[in-house]
């Protein structure tokens, strides 16, 4: 008894210490607020305690009333290991009285003798809507809960109440700069189900995906304000001069609308659904030739630094050397052409190996470009390689830069295993299939050993035969394997969604609803698309159905499968209890599972 009483004890102490080192101080993201409403702000204490917060002073805005608190704990055990968490939200409301962006200040509190501090934080507040019939703020004191509802159930829903737009962050640029496609629903309804029927289209552009932000935020357009999502956001590069256009998406959307009815006492809402089919705007992007480029630009559209660096200088004949080719900055970093090196002759290059590390930042790619050519002297000597230049256009000045590249001098010594050759002539540079002719040794050895008629002869020759049979299956084999793209994409589609599956799980468990339905919406797609070898942006409901019946899956598999899509594209609209996601996670892994076992 006593034995349990310390090991409870001692549990007990391992969860107040461990508590104590996660004690956090952070104002949770608001809301986006409108003129003339109200709206709250809230910081949470993790791990801690304190007595008294004070209350930030908001430009534009008046406290009404505040903190009003809330308390929540759990416990956890993991692998034997107990862990506890207790948070404490400190809530205040404000009333937003003028338009414009204001800075929510830093808040300090006090815990156990230790200050934490909250970030300061950007926060807009929208004008009110011009039009405040259906707007996403009425009813609401949070700016954007709930759409008001409308008063008969003959309305219709307008063009300008739910519509999708395609938006750039420039209009005119040149040949391969960069242009930021947004893609986003714009609704003053809420939304009950969304279909994409027809993605918007790149013609003339090599376009890379970025990553969508999660969730709904409210923004103000053309006078009224709405919930926005985004669909769909990617980098474009323009390939060739003149009016290029990206063409609109088809959307299938189910919104909900109310009618009021009443009863002869009082009036009740009750929610009607109304199916609406949009398609987006036609975005039009004026592309300006680049202008008469000088020698020695491959195509490098940005504003880059480049550098080059050889090591070792001085080697042996057959030692390998490093030529590292680098350029760094701002542009279309990801499609620069591998640059060629003039070599002297004497010198064996080997395939060069590109690593590319770039990020989006905002409006643009950047990062580096790394080549790294393998060089190997066969001669003995002093060798020069010479200059060389890097040649890009930037956009901002309108102008082609020159960056200089420095030569090396390279010392070549004899190396040990090549004999040398004191009296051979140069061979031509161009002719590169030539090797030199080198001299054999006149001592010979007499009398050799015959080796036929030892039983090791025999027993190595059939090892080595019997090896290269072996070598020989395992390469056509791997050849089969390679030819096979659409195998080779089928068996890896399971395994990909098998991770995607424990990223979201790892989400569901630390209770990130946005980046839960992101990654499974992923792996579901990802899945789809490999195993049905469809590429994603012609995944349509109506090809998946006719694709997984040909596969061999029933329809209530089908059905399962469409379901689950539709609920993970639906999530960002609307709140799901955590039963919910593990309801929809466990239905996710069943139906991969019921698919991988499906046989045509």
């Amino acid at each position: 008894m006593k034995k349990m009483r310390f090991n409870i004890l001692l549990a007990m102490l391992t969860v107040a210490l461990s508590s104590w080192a996660d004690v956090t101080f952070a104002l949770l993201n608001p809301r986006t607020p409108i003129q003339g409403a109200k709206f709250s702000i809230t910081f949470r204490l993790t791990n801690g305690s304190t007595s008294s917060i004070s209350a930030p002073e908001i430009p534009n805005c008046k406290l009404l009333y505040g903190p009003s608190t809330s308390t929540m704990s759990s416990t956890q055990i993991i692998n034997g290991q107990m862990s506890s968490t207790q948070t404490i939200d400190y809530t205040f409301t404000y009333l937003a009285e003028k338009e414009g962006s204001v800075t929510i200040p830093t808040v300090t509190v006090n815990v156990s003798g230790k200050s934490l501090s909250s970030k300061p934080y950007n926060l807009k507040i929208l004008p009110p809507d011009s039009n405040p019939v259906n707007s996403p703020a009425q009813g609401s004191n949070q700016g954007g809960s709930s759409s008001k509802p409308s008063t008969a159930a003959t309305s219709k829903i307008s063009a300008d109440d739910m519509f999708v737009r395609i938006s750039l962050n420039r209009s005119s640029v040149y040949e391969q700069e960069a242009i930021v496609v947004s893609v986003k629903v714009y609704t003053r309804y809420e939304i009950s189900a969304f279909q994409i029927t027809s993605q918007p289209t790149f013609e003339g552009f090599l376009s890379e995906e970025l990553d969508v932000p999660q969730g709904t935020e409210m923004e103000h357009y053309n006078g009224k304000n709405y919930y926005t999502a985004y669909l769909k956001k990617c980098i474009v590069y323009p390939q060739k001069a003149g009016q290029l256009t990206i063409t609109s998406g088809k959307y299938d959307v189910t919104v909900v609308d109310y009618e009021l009815v009443s009863n002869g006492f009082f009036q009740t809402r009750r929610p009607i659904e109304k199916r609406v089919i949009t398609e987006s705007n036609t975005a039009k992007v004026n592309v300006t030739a680049l202008p008469t480029a000088p020698a020695g630009f491959t195509g490098a559209v940005g504003d880059f630094k480049a550098s080059v660096e050889m090591k070792p200088l001085e080697l042996r004949t057959n030692e390998a050397a490093s030529y590292i080719y680098k350029v760094e900055g701002t542009g279309n970093i990801k499609y620069l052409k591998t640059p060629t090196i003039d070599l002297p002759a004497g010198f064996d290059q080997y395939t060069p190996k590109t690593d590319i590390n770039a990020r989006f930042t905002g409006s643009d790619m950047r990062g580096t470009y790394t080549v790294n050519f393998t060089l190997v002297p066969q001669e003995p000597g002093k060798f020069e390689i010479d200059p060389t230049k890097f040649v890009y256009f930037n956009p901002h000045d309108k102008k082609y830069h020159t960056i200089d590249l420095q030569g090396f001098d390279v010392k070549v010594a004899q190396g040990t295993a090549t004999s040398a050759v004191t009296e051979q002539k140069t061979i031509a540079k161009g002719m590169t299939d030539i090797l030199h002719i080198k001299p054999v040794g006149t001592n010979l050895t007499q009398n050799p050993t015959r080796v036929l008629l030892s039983g090791m002869y025999w027993l190595l020759y059939a090892a080595a035969a019997m090896l290269l049979i072996i070598i020989f299956y395992i390469y056509r084999r791997q050849l089969k394997l390679n030819a096979d793209v659409k195998g080779r994409k089928l068996a890896r589609a399971n395994k990909k969604a098998t991770k995607r599956l424990r990223q979201a799980k790892a989400a569901m468990n630390a209770k990130d609803t946005d980046k839960f339905y992101a990654e499974l919406n992923r792996a579901m797609w990802g899945y789809i698309s490999d195993k049905l070898d469809i590429p994603s942006s012609q995944l349509l409901r109506e090809n998946i159905e006719q694709s997984l019946l040909e596969l061999g899956c029933t329809e209530e598999e089908v059905h399962e499968t469409i379901d689950i899509l539709d609920q993970c594209e639906m999530a960002r609209f609307t709140p799901h209890t955590e039963a919910q996601m593990s309801q929809l996670y466990d239905q996710a892994v069943a139906t991969i599972n019921q698919i991988e076992s499906t046989k045509k």
